[in-house]
């Protein structure tokens, strides 16, 4: 028997968490940062994620019994979050790839006509946290054909090596145009992780590929 979503998303991601939250403008310049804390647990047969800012303190949780309609979840634990159907409004997704005792999150932000900012969250099982990026991080873009900018978010940095954090996004947002986010991820050399979120040109969002 396969295991539900619901089992799929916990087996890989529930747990603490901690790291690095860096806030990006439209140009991929660093707004802010700061420690991050998140505890994601199934309690009583609700699932929680509360993240807790190290700098403010302040807590964000979340609760659903069942991960929503609008989330998608690959077998591997990955998983992305967004609306199900987009349109001439803002909005918002959440992508995540999970590998061992790290994760790489990014939330992407789209105003009507393109990107709006960017977060990077790198994080890790408690004694297995990620470096922190250089501050003040300044990811850099390059253009992905026509309509799409590729965002190198976080490398070697000591070794000056290809980007091993990067996420996709369209330069512009029209009327009947396809639109996706794509977060890559390259944990440990030759290995490459990749989770994308897709809307059709009429809006309605893309099934996950397996």
């Amino acid at each position: 028997m396969q295991p539900s979503p619901r089992q799929i998303l916990l087996t890989h991601n529930a747990g603490v968490w901690q790291g690095t939250f860096v806030r990006l403008d439209a140009g991929g310049r660093e707004l802010e940062r700061f420690a991050s804390h998140l505890e994601v647990a199934d309690r009583a047969g609700i699932i929680h994620a509360d993240l807790t800012n190290g700098s403010s303190g302040a807590v964000r949780s979340m609760q659903f019994a069942e991960p929503p309609a609008e989330m998608q979840i690959s077998p591997k634990g990955h998983w992305s979050l967004g609306p199900d159907r987009i349109g001439p409004w803002p909005w918002v997704c959440e992508l995540c790839l999970v590998w061992g005792q790290q994760r790489r999150r990014v939330v992407v932000r789209h105003h009507t006509s393109g990107l709006e900012s960017l977060v990077l969250v790198a994080e890790g099982r408690p004694g297995c946290e990620p470096e922190s990026p250089p501050s003040p991080l300044q990811a850099w873009a390059t253009a992905q054909g026509a309509d799409r900018n590729r965002w190198s978010l976080e490398q070697d940095w000591a070794l000056g090596q290809d980007p091993a954090v990067w996420v996709t996004t369209m330069t512009h947002r029209s009327p009947g145009q396809p639109e996706a986010v794509v977060l890559g991820w390259q944990p440990q050399p030759g290995l490459s992780l990749q989770i994308e979120r897709r809307y059709s040109e009429h809006g309605l969002l893309v099934a996950l590929e397996a």
